[in-house]
C-alpha cells in the first residue's frame, strides 16, 4: 500500500494524526500528497483562502543559498496553532523542515506534545535524520520514493507481521513472517513506517489493548526502529535487519 493510499484510509477511518513527516526528494510526490491531504481536511481547493491554514518555509537567500527556518518563524506558527480555528481544524505545512535550527525544533516540540484539538501539521523533509529524534517520535512518518514506487505487499499482510513482532511471536514465527512479507528495501521501509505508527500509539496511550508493551518499551522500540531504517538506507540486507529488530524489541521490552 502506497503512502497516498494509507493517507486515504486514515481519512476514511477517522484516524487522522496531529503530526506527520513526509520524507522524500522533491521529485517523490511528497508535496502533492501533502497538499491533497490538507485540501481534503480543509474542504477547500485553494488553501491560501483557508483562514485556518498556515505555511512555513525557509527564506531564499542570495543565489542558491537557502536560509534555515528560524525561531521567529516557529513562534509565529505556534501562535497561529494556539488559536481556536474558525472551522474544524488548524492546518499547517512546514516546507524545508530539514532546515529548522535545533533551537527552533526544540521550541516546536511543545506544540507537537500539546496540540490544539483537531490540529494537523505536515513537515516536508528530504532526510528525517536532520530532525531531532524527539520530533520524529511524535510524528507519523510516510516515506515517498522517486518514480512513484509502490509498496509491494498489502496493508493486511504487513499487519500480520506487525502483530507477530509486537506480541512477541516465536523466532520461528517471526522468521517465517519476515521471509514472506519482506522482499526488498521498499517492503522493509513500509513495515518500519507501520511499526513506528503502532509504537507511537502505544507510547501516547491510544492503544486500548497494549498490555503487551509499556510506554517506556515503546519509546525504546521507536529508537531501535529508526536505527534499523538508517541501517537499511545504508545498504543493510532488509530481511536480516528486520529480523534483528524484532529480536531486539523482544529483548528490550517490558510487559
Amino acid at each position: 500500500m502506497t503512502p497516498t493510499e494509507r493517507i486515504k484510509r486514515s481519512i476514511l477511518n477517522g484516524t487522522v494524526s496531529h503530526a506527520y513527516i513526509f520524507e522524500g526528494s522533491r521529485l517523490s510526490g511528497r508535496e502533492d500528497a501533502a497538499l491533497s491531504f490538507l485540501r481534503a481536511l480543509s474542504g477547500r481547493m485553494d488553501l491560501a483562502n483557508d483562514p485556518d491554514f498556515y505555511e512555513v518555509r525557509a527564506e531564499q537567500g542570495k543565489g542558491r543559498t537557502v536560509k534555515s527556518i528560524k525561531d521567529q518563524d516557529m513562534e509565529e506558527l505556534q501562535a497561529r496553532l494556539a488559536m481556536k480555528p474558525q472551522g474544524d481544524r488548524n492546518l499547517a505545512l512546514i516546507r524545508d523542515a530539514d532546515t529548522m535550527t535545533v533551537r527552533a525544533q526544540n521550541r516546536f516540540l511543545k506544540t507537537l506534545e500539546e496540540p490544539q484539538k483537531g490540529t494537523v501539521i505536515i513537515l516536508l523533509s528530504e532526510n528525517t535524520e536532520n530532525l531531532l529524534e524527539t520530533i520524529r517520535s511524535r510524528c507519523v512518518i510516510y516515506r515517498f520514493y522517486d518514480g512513484n514506487k509502490s509498496d509491494t505487499v498489502s496493508f493486511d499482510d504487513m499487519n500480520d507481521l506487525l502483530e507477530t513482532v509486537i506480541r512477541r511471536g516465536s523466532f520461528h514465527e517471526i522468521r517465517q513472517a519476515v521471509s514472506k512479507e519482506i522482499r526488498n528495501r521498499e517492503d522493509a521501509m513500509c513495515f518500519l513506517d507501520l511499526l513506528e505508527n503502532k509504537l507511537r500509539n502505544i507510547m501516547v496511550g491510544e492503544e486500548t489493548d497494549a498490555g503487551y508493551m509499556n510506554r517506556q518499551s515503546a519509546i525504546e522500540a521507536i529508537e531501535l526502529t529508526e536505527q534499523t531504517a538508517r541501517d537499511i538506507r545504508g545498504n543493510a540486507v532488509p530481511t536480516y535487519a528486520v529480523k534483528a529488530l524484532a529480536l531486539k524489541i523482544q529483548e528490550n521490552s517490558k510487559w
